[in-house]
């Protein structure tokens, strides 16, 4: 297994082009998932560190997410919120039983959680405007994210992925609103 993704093809003009690129670690490490996967008794081990992100953080108030989105001036974004997290979760409860989805969802929810805390939340507690916080979350998770996870599922929806990060601020990980 290399460490680039290539692509070749055919253009009118220019003959045959190859074009590589880095994977990224993300990209790296669903791959490796994938190939060395074994349904075994490291089902529970991953399941339970699969908790830590479907369950509700243990020190914040459960206020709901449209509450949330409320807080941070994000209320016209709770109807697509609901739905995107509720695609998301159904996906989990699908794939509960295989090790692989289990692991690709703790790396990718663990990726998602640290890029929102360093390089998101930063942002909002500055009081930065909408238009770039939303920018940022774009480029430094969905865009990496679905880059990534596409290798593993090519359904997986940039939408699965905003999905995902609406699923950690419901479950009171992801905190979108400037302190007063």
């Amino acid at each position: 297994m290399s460490g680039k993704v290539s692509y070749s093809g055919r253009s009118n003009h220019l003959g045959n082009n190859i074009f590589e690129a880095e994977k990224t670690a993300l990209e790296k490490v669903i791959e490796e998932i994938v190939l060395d996967s074994k349904e075994d008794e490291e089902l529970a081990r991953i399941i339970d560190e699969l908790q830590d992100y479907i369950t509700n953080h243990p020190s914040r108030a459960i206020i709901g997410l449209e509450s949330k989105l409320i807080n941070a001036g994000r209320d016209a974004e709770y109807s697509d919120a609901v739905l995107l997290k509720n695609r998301f979760e159904r996906r989990v409860a699908k794939g509960q039983l295989s090790i692989t989805e289990q692991k690709v969802y703790v790396q990718v929810l663990s990726h998602i959680l640290t890029a929102f805390r360093t390089q998101i939340r930063p942002l909002i507690l500055e009081g930065n405007p909408k238009t770039i916080v939303d920018n940022a979350v774009f480029e430094k998770i969905i865009e990496p994210v679905h880059k990534a996870i596409t290798s593993f599922d090519d359904m997986a929806t940039t939408e699965l992925i905003l999905g995902m990060l609406y699923f950690l601020t419901g479950k009171c990980h992801v905190v979108w609103d400037k302190p007063c």
